[in-house]
């Protein structure tokens, strides 16, 4: 693993983790979590938390059904689906809580919530409800919501819960949103390639076009998508800026933060 500070494009010196590659990472702080191995015949892929600030601190290893690690937006909270759709939320450092059912992501303000068939529901409570199963949820830094119905289109809900965009996308493929989830990135199948970027109503900015890579991540400010391409990471600009920057790096995953 490499980490590079944009501010000075230095590269900082870090510590040696083995693992896939395979990296779930919160908007801030210096932890993380990376994969240890491939996922088993059983669905679940073992993972381990780390923290770049305190590298030989032990913060324990844990598997997690089909792979899908989350985090809280302030880093200090993560949570995954266990054996038997139990759910697990571990404050870093501290015991893991049992949850009634497998997390589908944090609040803002870190509660958890869950997809329950058509609903998405929050501390039992049923914030919106689709035409459809949900399948994936993000929830924007402006209050916003955007979900994906039965794994083929995406909806935007704004910060009062009215829809204001709606979009298929690309066949079994999970978006990358943005962080005010106006624009999303689709990594390609099966390596390098193209990356699609499909937009609602409310996007702002430069259309990033012609992208291509095997991994894509958006800035904590929506204002730049980085990309993995062949023979470098390319940060390509969204606000405005002139030209894309490319940084002579070979990645396979990419995870942007704040420090």
């Amino acid at each position: 693993m490499r980490v590079v500070d944009l501010g000075g494009g230095v590269e900082r010196p870090v510590a040696r983790f083995e693992g896939t590659c395979t990296l779930w990472t919160p908007a801030a702080g210096p932890r993380f979590a990376y994969g240890l191995g491939p996922t088993s015949g059983d669905g679940f892929a073992p993972f381990r938390i780390a923290d770049l600030a305190r590298p030989n601190r032990e913060l324990g290893g844990y598997r997690a059904l089909f792979g899908v690690v989350i985090w809280s937006a302030d880093g200090q909270r993560v949570a995954w689906c266990g054996r038997r759709r139990t759910g697990f939320d571990l404050e870093v450092g501290g015991p893991a809580r049992r949850l009634p059912r497998c997390p589908v992501a944090y609040t803002l303000d870190g509660k958890i919530a869950y997809a329950i068939g058509d609903k998405l529901v929050v501390e039992g409570r049923t914030v919106l409800r689709a035409d459809g199963g949900i399948t994936f949820v993000h929830y924007g830094i402006d209050g916003s919501v955007a979900i994906v119905v039965d794994g083929k289109r995406m909806i935007r809900y704004d910060a009062n819960g009215q829809v204001d965009g709606s979009a298929p996308i690309p066949e079994g493929r999970t978006p990358i949103f943005s962080p005010v989830n106006c624009a999303a990135a689709f990594r390609p199948l099966g390596g390098y390639g193209r990356i699609p970027i499909i937009t609602f109503p409310c996007y702002r900015g430069r259309p990033v076009e012609a992208v291509t890579g095997r991994a894509a991540a958006w800035s904590p400010d929506g204002d730049w998508l980085a990309t993995a391409e062949r023979r470098a990471i390319a940060f390509h600009p969204v606000g405005d800026f002139t030209r894309t920057i490319r940084w002579p790096a070979q990645a396979v995953e990419l995870a942007w933060r704040v420090r």
